[in-house]
This record gives C-alpha cells, structure tokens and sequence, in this order.
C-alpha cells in the first residue's frame, strides 16, 4: 500500500479512484470494505463511493494488515517481485 497524503484529500472519491488510489482492482477493495465495515455511499450525485474519512480509515486498514503480512498488492510492489511480470 502506498503512501497517501491524507491532508490534500478530496471530500469524496468514487470506487473507480479509490482502486486507482489504492492499486488495487474492485474485489480486492470489496473484500477490504466488507472486512472492514467500511461500506461505499451515494453521493447527491448517484455515484457511489467512499467519503474522505472513510477512505482515510480503509486506507489505514490495509495498510496496517499488509504490513504485518508482508504483503502488498500494488503494482510497483509486483513489478519489483516478479521482473518479467
């Protein structure tokens, strides 16, 4: 999981940035929200995603998990493990 500036965030991030933000694909991140109890919001809008404190403590989680596993699911972390990948 990579470093996010939690003071520059958006109020608001729809599911589609919060995979970009999190490297991760759309499972993973449901896994992680269904794990969590984090779950995604409409916005007055109809898109659905995650408010700036939820994606501050989703965020959080995962990192704190991956990092007493010693896993990462990021793509530079992948690239780094697997040269040809």
């Amino acid at each position: 999981m990579k470093y996010i500036d939690y003071n520059n965030m958006k109020e608001f991030y729809t599911i589609e940035e919060v995979c970009r933000l999190f490297e991760l694909d759309k499972q993973e991140l449901r896994r992680y929200s269904i794990q969590y109890e984090i779950e995604p919001q409409e916005d007055q809008y109809g898109n659905w995603g995650f408010r700036k404190i939820l994606v501050r403590k989703l965020h959080n989680h995962i990192y704190k998990e991956q990092k007493a596993t010693g896993e990462s699911t990021g793509y530079r972390d992948r690239k780094r493990s697997d040269p040809w990948g």
